[in-house]
């Protein structure tokens, strides 16, 4: 036997990593199980003498390579004291997870259900230490929840304080335990807020907002996480894919990080800016719309540079008349630092939509007045719309399209019917019905007949007497043609004989439905995927009775309410925030 391999073998007994020459093989390798019993794993160190002890001890600090070794060796836990610490630690972690509170908060409490899940399924076993120490990914996800913030996300949501006393060797076992399960926590509350955002969409309104929250598979989440080779990449996978998503938190981190330094002085107030005017501040428009500034006429006021403003008015949600005026310096001159808190704010609500959003499908935007259809990721068609009115909010949801109906009848809501149209014929049935194309439904031995109007006392109708329906025609409120998904609010897509609305910029102007500017293009570009339909073919179906056209392959449709996005030419556009939602998601937020 060499000195050094003499040397090696007698640390390894000193360190309780090996037995007498007569230990079996099988006792040496084999790893410590909960609950087994120690005792035989003792023996080695109680086999050496003090004096043969300190004279090994005393041969080995002569060897400088030796010291690298014992170091190494004293992080492989395979003996018997070692074994006892993992056993305490063992013990330290069921308790733990066995008495974890009860919690009243339900996402708490759904939190709580999946830790406990995970570490009966691991047979309480450490999912971050190994050896007493945190494990090189534990540390890599620590590092990414500390900054969770470049995901939208609040760091102080996953603080995990009892990791940086188990970090050194020798913690104590409850230490441990405690770190452990505080690491999976942060890791389950993360994937929870990436995925499904950090507020219940509904608490705003029940009526208006009806997205139910699609919370991801904690259990599974925690296992995917420990078994991954990137378990940073795997735990921020849970954030949304979606391509507005991403282009959205590309751009709130790179104003994040804009140092307020290197912004663009702000364009003061003053008179509004028009063509041919001249203004010192015209130089400084030219900076923030990124324009170069000549050399001569720096202060004119030029038809290309009214033109710009025009485009970027038109961009974000301003009346495009191309004149320099208060609001639009004042969106402008926000700094970097102001549209954070909005976007951080919408990248919320994108947490809210399903996944799988349809490799076919119809998103309605409500603060952009625009409805858009997608094709695997891309933009194909796109239209304006009117919306419904403040007092009218169109709901938020998501459902699937599984109608298109031509030469449709218009079946007016009781609450319409109510307020709106029967103090108008209890006023002059005759010229109501003589001109509108109204229809009286009443319940006439037990079923539903059309009656005649001029046979009612009209003045004795109570609410939901009758029911009033338009028939089909060009004056007919829905016009042409409506696209129905079915849904608790009876919403729906239509035409309308009311043309010039979709002229303005603000279009806030319906009960909640929505009117599309452009219906028969819009049908024909659902069609021609749905039913293999020729354009033009719906346009040939208008005029006589009701048609129904029952969709082969339903298309999923999406209201949203997005205040800022990333357009296609990589600018951020804003809008205004109508209805108030997003300034509620930001108290939420606390932002």
């Amino acid at each position: 036997m060499t000195a050094m391999t003499k040397n090696l073998s007698i640390a390894l007994i000193v360190l309780g990593l090996a037995g007498p020459a007569c230990a079996s093989e099988s006792a040496l390798s084999s790893p410590a199980t909960p609950h087994a019993s120690f005792a035989q794993s003792q023996t080695p160190v109680s086999l050496i003498g003090e004096t043969t002890e300190a004279a090994m001890h005393e041969e080995i600090d002569s060897l400088a390579s030796m010291t690298r070794i014992l170091d190494n060796l004293h992080s492989v836990r395979t003996g018997g004291i070692d074994q006892q610490a993992d056993q305490d630690v063992f013990d330290a972690l069921a308790s733990a997870i066995d008495t974890i509170p009860s919690s009243k908060d339900f996402l708490e409490k759904r939190d709580n259900a999946a830790l406990v899940a995970f570490y009966k399924e691991r047979n309480f076993r450490t999912a971050w230490f190994e050896n007493g120490e945190l494990t090189p990914s534990a540390r890599k996800l620590a590092f990414a929840l500390s900054r969770a913030d470049r995901d939208g996300l609040d760091p102080a949501d996953f603080t995990t304080p009892a990791l940086t006393v188990s970090r050194t060797r020798g913690s104590k076992p409850a230490d441990i335990a405690a770190s452990d399960i505080e690491l999976s926590r942060a890791i389950t509350r993360y994937t929870r807020q990436a995925y499904a955002g950090r507020v219940d969409p509904r608490i705003f309104s029940k009526k208006v907002v009806t997205i139910k929250p699609h919370y991801p598979d904690s259990i599974e989440a925690l296992k995917k996480i420990t078994r991954a080779k990137n378990p940073r990449v795997v735990m921020r996978g849970y954030n949304p894919d979606h391509p507005g998503f991403v282009a959205l938190r590309k751009e709130y981190n790179r104003l994040r990080l804009t140092k307020s330094d290197t912004t663009t002085p702000d364009v003061p107030e003053g008179r509004s800016m028009k063509v041919g005017m001249r203004d010192t501040r015209v130089a400084l428009l030219r900076k923030k719309l990124d324009l170069p500034v000549p050399a001569e006429n720096a202060d004119l006021y030029s038809k290309a540079l009214s033109q710009k403003v025009k485009d970027y008015q038109a961009a974000n949600g301003l009346i495009a008349d191309g004149i320099a005026g208060k609001a639009t310096l004042a969106v402008l001159n926000k700094n970097p630092a102001d549209l954070i808190p909005d976007i951080i704010a919408n990248m919320e609500r994108w947490r809210w939509l399903p996944r799988d959003l349809g490799k076919f499908h119809i998103m309605v935007n409500i603060p952009s007045f625009h409805v858009e259809v997608v094709n695997n990721g891309k933009k194909i068609h796109e239209t304006r719309v009117v919306v419904g009115k403040s007092r009218h909010k169109t709901p938020i949801f998501s459902d699937e399209m599984e109608y298109v109906v031509v030469n449709p009848y218009w079946n007016v809501p009781r609450s319409i019917a109510t307020k709106e149209l029967l103090p108008q014929i209890k006023s002059d049935p005759g010229s109501f019905f003589s001109k509108r194309n109204y229809q009286v439904l009443a319940s006439v031995k037990g079923r539903t007949r059309v009656v005649d109007p001029y046979k009612l006392d009209w003045e004795k109708v109570e609410p939901g007497m009758v029911r009033l329906r338009q028939t089909p025609g060009t004056r007919n409120a829905l016009g042409n043609v409506k696209f129905l998904f079915p849904n608790q609010h009876a919403v729906y897509l239509h035409d309308t004989p009311s043309r010039s609305l979709f002229n303005r910029d603000y279009r806030a102007f319906s009960h909640g439905c929505v009117r599309v500017q452009n219906p028969m293009d819009f049908a024909d570009v659902i069609l021609s995927r749905t039913e293999k339909w020729g354009a033009g073919r719906l346009k040939s179906m208008i005029g006589g009775d009701e048609k129904w056209v029952s969709l082969s392959h339903k298309v999923p449709v999406h209201i949203v309410y997005f205040t800022t996005w990333m357009a296609e030419n990589g600018t951020l556009q804003l809008r205004s925030d109508i209805y108030g939602h997003n300034a509620k998601v930001k108290k939420a937020l606390g932002l």
